[in-house]
């Protein structure tokens, strides 16, 4: 049984902009099917993304979520232009230190972007750079509260008890968004696709704005990146050799980078063991050694692993341990 919300409890953590740009959109109309299609798919975006960000939990189930996203009117249409807010049952706007917005920026950028670069890299600096800058805030605010003069003092205490929390809540916040990227990119793949469904037909690009700032362009390569023959699964494990250089003890998610490559790819080990001390693939990790694993490989267009699911150690062969 469905639930009436009651909107006055809620709070706007941020506005979104969705526009579409070119072809038929240049004339501020876009098909209809097509829209529809492509706002389910931000919709499922945007709200996953902010409740994970809002709850430190990734859930799945939309009807399940703390957040809301609710369309706003449009004052004047850039091509065409759809806004979005997101809502929230908190009650202080504090989520991330009020940067909220930019955070959900740099982690809708992560979900849709087409992973042939480094971005798990991007998506820890970004993150980094917006928790540095919001600690900075903070400690600027501490300051201020120490030079208050000795009447305040009482109240001045309780205001550094509550900036260091924030401090401590920012930085978990981040380890925990860390964690769950991966996965949360991988649950909104099919999304992301409806999503950019109008692009090279309505229109030929889509940009996304955060709180009025630019923060993104999706066109023709990313859509490719989200087709339906991108991202197979192969069928049987196939031998690897790679070096991890980075490892998840919580999720088993890493990245690594296969033997003759020059850049890493993500991956996710479900070898049962990867969640024990001192287990074979951190081990790898820490002495940079190339290990042999067995693993099924998601490919791109071309065939190449775009990402690996690693589920045992594979031993090398005879003629090559007795070397």
């Amino acid at each position: 049984m469905l639930q009436a919300v009651n909107t006055n409890s809620e709070v706007s953590l941020c506005v979104l902009s969705v526009r579409y740009e070119g072809n038929d959109t240049a004339s501020h109309e876009i098909d209809l099917n097509q829209l529809g299609v492509s706002i389910q798919g931000f919709a499922s975006v945007f709200a996953l993304c902010a409740n994970t960000l809002a709850t430190g939990r990734l859930i799945l189930q939309l009807d399940a979520l703390d957040v809301r996203v609710v369309a706003l009117p449009v004052a004047e249409h850039h091509c065409f232009e759809v806004l979005a807010m997101v809502k929230s049952m908190a009650t202080s706007r504090d989520l991330w230190s009020g940067a909220f917005g930019a955070v959900l920026a740099v982690v809708v950028q992560y979900v849709l972007s087409r992973r042939d670069q480094d971005q798990m890299k991007f998506l820890s600096e970004a993150l980094q750079g917006q928790t540095k800058y919001m600690n900075e805030a903070l400690h600027a605010l501490q300051s201020q509260s120490k030079s208050m003069n000795e009447a305040l003092q009482n109240q001045s205490k309780h205001m550094n008890e509550a900036l260091q929390q924030s401090l401590q809540h920012n930085q978990h916040n981040f380890e925990t968004l860390k964690a769950l990227a991966d996965k949360l990119a991988d649950a909104l793949r099919p999304a992301a696709r409806q999503a950019l469904s109008p692009i090279d037909r309505s229109c030929q690009r889509i940009d996304l704005y955060a709180e009025g700032k630019q923060f993104m362009t999706l066109d023709s390569d990313h859509k490719r990146a989200f087709s339906p023959g991108a991202g197979m699964v192969t069928e049987h494990l196939e031998p690897y050799v790679g070096v991890i250089s980075q490892f998840d003890m919580t999720t088993g998610a890493c990245r690594l980078t296969l033997e003759g490559a020059t850049s890493r790819i993500p991956a996710i080990v479900v070898d049962p063991i990867f969640d024990r001390p001192n287990n074979r693939y951190v081990k790898a990790m820490t002495s940079a050694d190339p290990i042999r694993f067995l693993a099924k490989a998601e490919l791109d267009d071309e065939g190449n692993p775009i990402r690996l699911y690693i589920s045992d150690t594979s031993k090398p062969e005879l003629h090559e341990a007795s070397v």
